[in-house]
């Protein structure tokens, strides 16, 4: 046995993580937990009406990938009948429109994903793992800096639904930093769920609540999509880099094909190079310069898998092309005394505006923005599993067993902040703290992004891009909350970008 270690986006969200495993239960207990927590803690980016994926890797050497993101509704409706509206969103230097309403929702698969993974793996009844979400839901949880940034940037979609007043406006402003907020209905909706079980949600009284009133008000779900909905359970994309084996989200999602292919094209440092100079720099901005040159679809991401690895990818399955989603994206690991280990990462998107009656839980929004639907609004395909940039990872050593954990927000940046945090690690030796913490690049749309922190810089040389280097440390460069293996002992590290937190036990 070795010590347990957790990394998360909120002090809450460990705080319940930790306390599961000290009363007994195991990695997958503690994350059923947290990600119940997360619903109260990080209401920006999770949520009953969200989505998620979860890496799993059991102490007896079992991988899986379970996939419980949304799904697109199985019938239309006129245009003209469909609730569906933009709504601009102020990030202070720019403002970007989003689209909210009902007919912006997916069918939700986070509760789906919740009971599939305690069926599968769970040691503590339902009851019990639903508890301190419970407690904290009805007690509060304060607001810390990040969450108020967040809540300030959805702001204008968060004032659309009335239910959100008593919880995120109660004095009339936003709830400001160290202000709770309350969730009673959260704290009876998972009190029901944990006695009435699944068939609550997707069958009975919570679905029809969500099917009326998108019915009478220009929502797609039905009936037939909440009953239908399953979690699907995948082979990860296994590949080799050096002598570790990484496991991640496999096709259709696409955020960790990318990460095989930066690892492929992985720079190895020149004697006395400093992670922080000018070479560096030069050698990240040619990893991502070809990973970029690639593409980003997934039949094209299966072939230069193939290509760029002598033996195919385990989980390299070519599955049909998927819609792809980028939103607001929260993440957390958790590994335990005994060898297993979870990692986790989820969305909302930005929400529709719409709470679910009685629950205090907003939907998703995954069918309102541009980017997930390059032909335009309302041309998603019927009941299809929606594609994703989330990466959550496991890195396995050569022995195969658990060597790190990571994953991360951060939209279209994940697999890229994941690449130079794994690259941290391996090719520098930073410790996990130096790794999660140093300085980041990112390429995109011909934009060479340099985070602050470089010693040297990328404008004393020509690049090829147009170069914009940032003054500060940004949540832009995601965040990557990290355990890795030190001398024989987990060590945990949460992304000080987005208020991360890291946990460690004793053995």
């Amino acid at each position: 046995m070795i010590n347990a270690a957790i990394a998360a986006g909120h002090e809450a969200t460990a705080a319940t993580a930790a306390e599961i495993l000290k009363a007994g239960g195991n990695a997958f207990d503690a994350a059923i937990a947290a990600l119940m927590t997360t619903f109260i803690a990080e209401p920006c980016m999770s949520s009953a009406g969200a989505g998620a994926f979860a890496n799993v890797f059991t102490a007896n050497g079992e991988a899986l990938l379970f996939d419980f993101f949304c799904q697109t509704p199985s019938r239309k409706r006129p245009v003209s009948e469909v609730d569906f509206y933009p709504i601009e969103v102020d990030f202070g230097d720019t403002r970007e429109v989003f689209h909210i309403g009902r007919g912006s929702s997916a069918v939700p698969g986070m509760i789906a994903g919740i009971f599939a993974l305690h069926k599968r793996f769970a040691t503590l009844p339902l009851s019990v793992l639903a508890q301190p979400a419970i407690q904290q839901a009805k007690e509060g949880v304060p607001v810390n800096a990040f969450q108020y940034f967040d809540l300030s940037l959805l702001e204008s979609i968060l004032r659309v639904a009335p239910e959100a007043t008593p919880i995120f406006f109660a004095k009339g402003p936003l709830a400001a930093v160290g202000e709770p907020i309350r969730m009673p209905g959260l704290a009876d909706f998972l009190d029901h769920l944990a006695r009435e079980g699944r068939a609550a949600f997707y069958q009975g009284e919570i679905a029809q609540k969500i099917v009326r009133n998108y019915r009478e008000n220009g929502g797609y779900l039905t009936m037939d999509d909440f009953r239908n909905y399953e979690v699907i359970v995948r082979q990860p994309l296994h590949f080799r880099h050096g002598t570790s084996h990484i496991l991640t989200n496999p096709l259709p999602s696409t955020g960790g094909s990318l990460l095989a292919l930066a690892c492929a094209f992985s720079p190895s440092p020149e004697k006395g190079q400093s992670p922080y100079g000018l070479r560096h720099l030069q050698q990240l901005q040619q990893v991502f310069e070809q990973v970029d040159h690639l593409g980003k679809r997934p039949r094209e991401l299966a072939q230069h898998l193939r290509r760029f690895y002598q033996h195919s990818p385990k989980g390299l399955q070519l599955l049909p092309e998927h819609n792809k989603k980028w939103g607001s994206t929260s993440h957390f690991n958790i590994v335990d005394r005994h060898g297993n280990a979870i990692s986790l990462s989820m969305t909302i998107g930005e929400g529709c505006g719409y709470f679910i009656e009685g629950t205090d839980m907003q939907m998703n929004n995954m069918l309102g923005e541009a980017a997930l639907l390059p032909d335009g609004f309302h041309s998603w395909t019927l009941n299809t599993r929606l594609s994703s940039m989330m990466t959550p990872t496991i890195i396995l050593d050569a022995e195969e067993q658990v060597d790190m954990v990571m994953g991360s927000g951060g939209a279209s940046r994940i697999p890229s902040a994941i690449f130079q945090v794994l690259h941290y690690l391996r090719s520098y030796g930073l410790s996990v703290e130096e790794a999660v913490e140093a300085a980041r690049v990112h390429l995109e749309h011909g934009v060479f992004n340099v985070e602050q922190g470089f010693e040297a810089s990328m404008a004393e040389t020509p690049i090829g891009q147009e170069l914009r280097e940032w003054s500060g440390r940004s949540m832009f460069f995601g965040g990557v909350h990290t355990i890795a293996k030190e001398r024989g002992r987990y060590r945990a590290a949460g992304d000080s970008r987005r208020d991360g937190v890291g946990v460690e036990g004793e053995p």
